[in-house]
């Protein structure tokens, strides 16, 4: 089962832009995340396809043309291949690359397809619905750091100079690497986009150069990551993954402009611009010899440098409001924003996932919440953390209403509550499951059919079991 800590690994750095796709050996969607960049949150495309056999999703992919079923038969890694899918109000141009899942005994368990969106259209309408025509406001903030970049981004973009975008993981560097190639004169040839961490490195020279056939047991002629992005630009995610005797590689290549597939003959000329990420110092990781200094210089020409978002804290609300505003629409809700308790809660965490984790956080709690706002029942993990983390939460005093009914206030009086916070402080988290524990096992001494004291609760039943499951009670 080695195999499912790899798609685990793929599926937790996939970034916010990627469509990703998981197949299992069958055929079947085990695990599916539309295309989320450029406006296309508002499409539903991701809507009942799990669980369903691949080619009964899409009625344009057969045997013959679907990249992901090659894979299975074959364990081949298709790269960059162009398909048009349609859904009931699109029409969807994207480009997949896919890649087989092994086993430790080399047998395909299944498949991983990353796809990007190239463009789309309204069925039944000739006008091409643009997704690129405010990609800067894709970058939301209010921070000054921010909207500096966000002017440099765009005057950096009309030049061809290699550029290093460097930040945490979760800090939005591939949306400023597609924001540098759709501000450019290449915007209109291919943005190929690589995660150097989620490739074998015995297939990272075969991905990038290409193959020919013959050329050893099983090659097909087959075109590299240089040839496919050809006029565009190459975009390599955690550069600083790779292995140096690749670095020395890829550095051949990018000072001669040309590259020969392994097992060819011939060298290939292409023009592309190099955008890379790096997740670490690539300073440090030069001084430590895991970057080759003539690598990371020839590579980094331009550096762009992502601040981390606790050092964005005036960017946290207004993430939070964006993507309430993204769910509500994914998931026809309506909820209006964070309750008190969780409003405090978003601004004291320090958010070492950066904008990921935000985002994640609130889907996440947009599938656990059935009412108006996000309260602390709905953010567990987070309220765990931060007691983990040995966090105290301030202000308490002011953000525990009196004579209140909402999930995530408790009816303590303020003269008790300065007593409690007089002593040696409080534990906030187990004082609300104390809290709720009692309510709950009240509540169920009156009447032992879930229904009707999830009625009684204002919950839903499925929202009572999960929560007398977290509080082990019977």
């Amino acid at each position: 089962m080695d195999y499912l800590k790899e798609v685990n690994r793929i599926i937790s750095s996939s970034d916010s832009v990627a469509g990703l796709m998981v197949v299992n050996k069958e055929g079947i969607v085990e695990y599916y995340k539309p295309c989320s960049n450029f406006g296309l949150d508002e499409i539903e495309f991701g809507k009942n396809v799990r669980g369903k056999y691949l080619l009964d999703v899409y009625k344009e992919i057969t045997t013959d043309n679907s990249t992901v079923m090659k894979t299975l038969k074959t364990g081949q890694v298709t790269i960059g291949q162009q398909q048009t899918l349609t859904t009931d109000q699109f029409q969807l141009t994207i480009s997949s690359t896919t890649y087989p899942i092994l086993d430790q005994d080399g047998s395909i368990q299944g498949a991983i397809d990353v796809a990007r969106l190239l463009d789309h259209k309204k069925i039944g309408s000739n006008e091409n619905v643009n997704p690129h025509l405010s990609i800067l406001d894709d970058i939301v903030t209010r921070n000054e750091e921010m909207v500096r970049l966000k002017r440099i981004v765009q005057e950096v973009a009309k030049n061809n100079s290699p550029t290093m975008i460097c930040g945490e993981t979760g800090t939005g560097k591939e949306l400023v690497a597609e924001a540098l190639h759709m501000l450019s004169n290449r915007k209109n040839k291919p943005f190929i986009s690589q995660n150097c961490a989620a490739i074998p490195a015995n297939l990272l020279e075969s991905l990038f150069f290409g193959t020919e056939k013959g050329g050893f047991t099983g090659a097909e002629s087959r075109k590299g990551l240089f040839e496919l992005a050809d006029g565009g630009t190459l975009f390599l995610d955690e550069v600083n993954s790779m292995d140096v005797s690749m670095q020395a590689k890829l550095l051949k290549v990018l000072e001669e402009q040309k590259v020969r597939r392994v097992g060819g003959k011939e060298d290939i000329r292409f023009d592309v611009r190099i955008v890379s990420a790096s997740n670490e110092n690539p300073e440090m990781l030069a001084s430590q010899g895991k970057l080759r200094s003539d690598f990371y210089y020839r590579i980094s020409v331009v550096k762009l440098l992502l601040p981390p978002l606790r050092e964005r804290p005036e960017d946290i609300l207004l993430l939070t409001e964006h993507f309430i505003k993204v769910y509500n629409q994914k998931m026809n809700k309506h909820i209006k924003g964070l309750s008190q308790m969780t409003l405090h809660l978003f601004t004291e965490w320090k958010w070492p996932g950066n904008i990921r984790e935000l985002k994640n956080t609130i889907e996440s709690a947009f599938n656990m919440e059935d009412g108006d706002f996000i309260t602390l029942d709905s953010v567990q993990d987070l309220l765990q953390k931060i007691e983990e983390d040995g966090a105290v939460a301030r202000n308490t005093q002011n953000t525990v209403p009196v004579n209140s009914t909402k999930s995530d206030d408790i009816i303590f009086s303020p003269e008790a509550i300065k007593k409690l916070l007089a002593t040696n402080g409080v534990n906030l988290k187990q004082m609300m499951e104390d809290y709720e524990t009692f309510i709950l096992s009240e509540a169920l001494k009156q009447d032992r059919k879930l229904a009707k004291v999830a009625a009684r609760l204002s919950i839903s039943p499925q929202k009572l079991q999960y929560r007398m499951e977290k509080l082990n009670l019977k």
